[in-house]
């Protein structure tokens, strides 16, 4: 699991926070959290920022866990530290962005409007007036905070397309070139017995298995499909570059299928767990290819956003009041709960959530929470 950036798209989900119930924040909002190149951020913004941030993940654990008590004191996320200490780093992390992306604003010609900042303060009122005081208590929520998120969102997502546009979105073919295979993958190491135990295959199974494959290597030469169902096996596909440096297959499996011409079939390909028979569908598909070149293309626009943000972090000071923000603490659970959209936040948010489209850090939109007692 990665721990998620915190992104324009989720300002509906934060708008949509329903309810709460809970013993509240024990923090000073008034001290100083962090500061940036000297400017003050205060230590009750951040609070909100990450109490927020936790309250989308815990719905997300809720449907993957089940209710738990400790999953922040877990490592969840493969960066050697307790899942709370991860996410608040992300969100020091992603203030210090938002910031930094305001001051680097007129770089880029970018602007906030009269309109934007209505809908921001909208979207804040009805926020405020759809939670109850218990609940912003305990998110240690007020209007100035939320609309200070929500600006400080509608700056980046703006900064976020303007920086995107400055990218060559132009791919040959010959870059992003997509080789089509239909495969089947049959185990020879071992199998799961009626009580869900794994069982080993003896030496003599595993040959009995790999000549069955043989078979239907044999037979699927006419009618590739048809051959694998009356085999009782399943057909999958994938697509691949001889540029890619990653593949989802075993690399075995790649090279075997590199070498063969449109319609041929390999040998049985053996690996540490599995046999495989490949077919080669097409030696350059034109529609993964082009699904390719925008995949190329969106990593070019992360890989310079992030070059540019990188940049703005080295030419600055950016200091975290280490005391203070110990004192945050993801002790109260929240649970996430359906709700209609609100117009406001959907307007707020219009620029981000068209330019973060298909992300990995796409979060529970159109979502409430409410905290476990």
């Amino acid at each position: 699991m990665k721990v998620r950036k915190l992104l324009p798209l989720l300002m509906a989900a934060v708008l949509g926070v329903s309810a709460l119930a809970g013993c509240g924040n024990s923090i000073d909002a008034d001290k100083v959290g962090a500061t940036l190149d000297g400017q003050e951020i205060s230590l009750g913004f951040m609070n909100f920022m990450a109490r927020y941030q936790q309250a989308i993940y815990d719905g997300q654990f809720s449907s993957m866990f089940g209710e738990q008590t400790d999953t922040w004191s877990q490592e969840l996320f493969e960066q050697g530290t307790d899942a709370e200490t991860s996410v608040k780093n992300n969100v020091a992390d992603s203030i210090e962005e938002f910031y930094l992306l305001e001051k680097h604003m007129a770089d880029y010609k970018v602007e906030i409007s009269d309109e934007e900042l209505t809908a921001v303060d909208e979207a804040a009122d009805k926020f405020m007036k759809d939670n109850s005081k218990k609940a912003l208590k305990q998110l240690g929520a007020t209007k100035e905070y939320v609309k200070e998120m929500l600006r400080l969102s509608t700056i980046q997502a703006k900064m976020r397309i303007a920086i995107h546009a400055e990218v060559d979105t132009e791919v040959s073919d010959e870059e992003a070139a997509q080789k089509t295979i239909s495969y089947v993958q049959v185990a020879c190491k071992s199998t799961t017995d009626e009580e869900g135990k794994t069982v080993e295959y003896t030496e003599e199974e595993k040959e009995n298995i790999k000549k069955q494959v043989e078979d239907f290597r044999k037979s699927a030469k006419d009618d590739f499909k048809a051959a694998a169902e009356s085999a009782g096996y399943t057909v999958s596909e994938a697509s691949f570059g001889d540029k890619d440096e990653s593949y989802t297959l075993d690399d075995a499996v790649i090279e075997a299928a590199k070498k063969l011409s449109e319609g041929k079939i390999s040998k049985v390909i053996t690996t540490d767990d599995n046999y495989y028979v490949v077919r080669m569908d097409s030696t350059f598909d034109k529609e993964a290819t082009e699904t390719k070149k925008k995949s190329i293309v969106t990593t070019r626009k992360n890989e310079h956003y992030t070059e540019v943000c990188d940049g703005y972090k080295e030419n600055a000071k950016f200091e975290l009041n280490e005391e203070e923000w110990a004192k945050v603490k993801f002790d109260e659970l929240f649970s996430i709960k359906a709700a209609e959209t609100d117009e406001a936040a959907d307007d707020a948010a219009d620029g981000a959530a068209t330019d973060e489209a298909g992300s990995d850090d796409a979060a529970a939109d159109d979502e409430k929470a409410d905290t476990q007692e």
